[in-house]
């Protein structure tokens, strides 16, 4: 009898600590604090989207985090014509009341809105400019110009947002050619206000980011090559296309290219960003011998990405991207094999309790662009050289946990809300996680933008929001991480059509 009370206590007590720590058991698996039994790869895919958009539509259409323009009124009017050749058919494009179109981008902001939201004006979803820092940043300046021409093209998706005949999707159309109006004036911007006499760009207070050297070179040429093609993927067409504008930012990452020739990165993250630009400028200069010096010199920063060991899961995030597209553009194992490697440091500090790894509790919007942009490159380039169930696993688990349950996403719309009726018959939790509150609901007394906070902290049990200011640069990289995602439609892993190495 006393054997058998000992084994009840002992079954009372072990079920005790696991209700204690939040946790609970689907089949044999052990799910992550606060899972939601819903919430699987292709919701976390879906919610990507959905908050890259979010994010990207309410910086460069409602803040005023930035400087802004107002396209003439002739301008306007051929952007309706050019998204829908028949205003009669029941759909046409109508522009947004109020909007604030930014020319620059500060570099951080309060997200409160200061007045009662009407989603149908957007002159009620500005933020408080005493809260700016009016800092205009390389860095954010190129996440920003790359994050709107990616979404541009996203937009010009025939079969998704369809054809300037078709009798749906026009407004959509409409927000590309506005988006791709806004990347032109950024560049622009960064060039006239921004660019130093020796080629590189300097941030609005002098400082010079060498990082942000990669990003812009990464956005000039995303840029030049969007405006100078035929036609854009999955599409007959090119709505954006400027050829004279393409030519000029090309021969403007060109010469960011040529300054950047003698640049040593002085660390992990950089080389991981001048891997992933140095593709994109390989990918479309239109000058055979600077892409084979761009191939090049990916395979020598690689070689450096794979001498490196050690750091948090932010550092192997890095290092796992870079390795990655060093990788897939030149086909040689030794950088997948230290890819996978990283995968397996990675693997081994990932909690599937808590959803995030042992050796970093503080995520910054960067940290997370930066380990999602890893895993992503891994499940769509890794193949068998890594547990792909694992890969999948984490990919999940980290994103539901860290931007999900954390309060990283501030709060999200409804789910007819700046979508087309097209676009709403998807499954609730593919546009907004459960127990995120709609924007007028999420603090203060008129609400918050639905955009990632700066930093969030997990303590061993619960999760803080510890900076809800919004980062430019991290939130447009998580934005551009995020859509890439579905590189089916939006690819952000351009293949050079000349050989590496």
């Amino acid at each position: 009898m006393k054997k058998k009370r000992i084994t009840i206590v002992s079954v009372v007590l072990g079920l005790s600590l696991v209700l204690g720590l939040g946790l609970f058991l689907v089949g044999n698996t052990p799910r992550i604090i606060g899972q939601n039994p819903n919430f699987d790869g292709t919701a976390a895919e879906e919610e990507g989207y959905w908050y890259s958009r979010y994010n990207l539509g309410n910086l460069v259409m409602r803040s005023g985090l930035g400087g802004t323009f107002m396209p003439t009124p002739e301008m306007i009017g051929q952007m309706v014509k050019m998204a829908d050749a028949d205003p009669s058919d029941g759909d046409t494009a109508m522009p947004p009341q109020n909007a604030a179109l930014l020319q620059s981008v500060y570099a951080s902001g309060d997200p409160h809105y200061i007045t009662k939201l009407n989603v149908d004006d957007f002159g009620t979803q500005r933020w408080d400019p005493n809260t700016f820092d009016k800092t205009v940043t390389a860095r954010a300046m190129g996440w920003t110009i790359m994050k709107e021409v990616e979404w541009a093209k996203q937009f010009h998706v025939d079969d998704h947002f369809g054809t300037p005949t078709d009798n749906f999707g026009a407004q959509w159309r409409f927000v590309g050619l506005v988006l791709s109006a806004e990347a032109k004036m950024q560049a622009q911007y960064a060039i006239n206000n921004l660019m130093t006499q020796d080629g590189l760009f300097a941030d609005s207070n002098g400082t010079l980011d060498w990082s942000a050297q990669w990003v812009l070179l990464e956005a000039f040429s995303d840029l030049g090559a969007t405006l100078q093609a035929d036609v854009v993927p999955h599409s007959g067409t090119n709505r954006y296309a400027d050829p004279a504008g393409g030519a000029m930012f090309i021969a403007k990452a060109t010469a960011l290219f040529d300054a950047l020739a003698n640049r040593q990165p002085a660390d992990g993250e950089e080389l991981s960003l001048a891997i992933q630009s140095l593709v994109w400028y390989a990918t479309y200069a239109d000058d055979l011998t600077r892409q084979n010096a761009a191939l090049s010199r990916v395979l020598s920063l690689g070689d450096e990405l794979i001498s490196l060991t050690g750091g948090d899961a932010t550092q192997q995030g890095f290092r796992i991207r870079g390795l990655i597209e060093a990788y897939r553009v030149s086909g040689h194992d030794r950088f997948l094999t230290a890819a996978a490697k990283g995968f397996e440091s990675l693997s081994a500090e990932y909690s599937t309790y808590t959803g995030i790894f042992r050796d970093q509790s503080t995520y910054r919007i960067d940290d997370v662009a930066t380990i999602m942009g890893a895993l992503n490159s891994l499940k769509l380039f890794a193949g068998g050289a890594v547990d792909q169930d694992r890969v999948e696993e984490i990919f999940t688990g980290f994103y539901e946990s860290a931007v999900d349950l954390s309060g990283l996403q501030q709060s999200v719309p409804g789910k007819t809300v700046a979508k087309g009726t097209f676009e709403q018959g998807h499954p609730d939790i593919y546009y907004t996680y459960p127990g995120i509150p709609l924007p007028p609901m999420a603090g203060g007394k008129y609400g918050v933008a639905p955009v990632f906070a700066t930093e969030v902290r997990f303590d061993g049990s619960t999760w803080t929001v510890t900076d809800g200011r919004f980062d430019t640069a991290g939130a447009m990289h998580a934005s551009n991480e995020f859509i890439w995602f579905h590189n089916d439609e939006v690819n952000g892993f351009p293949q050079p059509a000349i050989k590496c190495g």
